[in-house]
């Protein structure tokens, strides 16, 4: 009789031990997926991931957007290094064609060409520095090593980055700093200032190779991978 009683006793605290084990897992589990959604939620860059939107894409799986996902997706382009493209085309919407692809000018820059960076080429129209008498310098892309070949006034500041965007997106004016004089650039009617326009959004990688030459012996070189996002505005 003693012998059954004592093995209820050690059958009932084993019992308690397993309820004891389980009960601490499932608050440790509990607290655990508590910590990660509050940590998410601190993360200022969680506000950027434009991907989790949820929009509508054409035939060919490219997404459509507005100005909403382009937003964020400019705002990092100085930090995250990636290039962003602005084009401009007809779209048929049953087979997601896009056809009569040209540049969508942005913003003209009030750059001197002859102070550009020998290898900058501008997207927009393959302006050089060699050409310094062309009359309206129209700029299609941002990229904040191109700018710093052209010289831009906003470059190595990232307040500066952000007053040139919020200026552009505001159809506003960018006040350039260190200046006396017309010191201000006019964004009014750029095609990014109007909440309606609709583009085709288009991601891919460029292959560049960076050659440094002395005379005609070639010294070094350097291939480099960069993250291109076009976006396309339909009519």
């Amino acid at each position: 009789m003693e012998n059954a009683v004592e093995a209820l006793k050690m059958a009932f605290a084993v019992m308690l031990l397993t309820l004891a084990l389980s009960l601490s897992i499932a608050f440790f589990s509990k607290a655990r997926s508590t910590s990660e959604i509050v940590l998410q939620s601190s993360d200022k860059m969680a506000y950027y991931d434009y991907t989790r939107y949820d929009l509508p894409e054409d035939p060919s799986g490219n997404r459509i957007v507005s100005y909403e996902t382009i937003i964020p997706t400019l705002y990092k382009y100085n930090k995250e290094r990636y290039k962003v493209v602005f084009k401009q085309g007809k779209y048929d919407s049953s087979t997601g064609t896009l056809s009569e692809l040209e540049p969508l000018p942005i913003y003209s820059t009030t750059t001197n060409p002859k102070n550009w960076n020998k290898n900058y080429i501008n997207d927009f129209d393959g302006t050089s520095n060699k050409d310094s008498t062309n009359p309206e310098l129209r700029i299609c892309s941002f990229d904040i090593i191109e700018e710093t070949q052209r010289n831009e006034p906003w470059v190595g500041n990232a307040e500066q980055v952000k007053l040139h965007l919020d200026a552009i997106f505001g159809g506003g004016e960018y006040k350039i700093p260190f200046m006396t004089g017309a010191s201000t650039i006019n964004y009014a009617n750029n095609p990014l200032s109007k909440r309606n326009n609709k583009f085709v959004e288009q991601i891919g990688e460029i292959t560049t190779i960076n050659t440094d030459e002395n005379e005609d012996e070639v010294i070094g070189n350097k291939t480099t991978k960069k993250r291109i996002i076009t976006y396309i505005l339909i009519k």
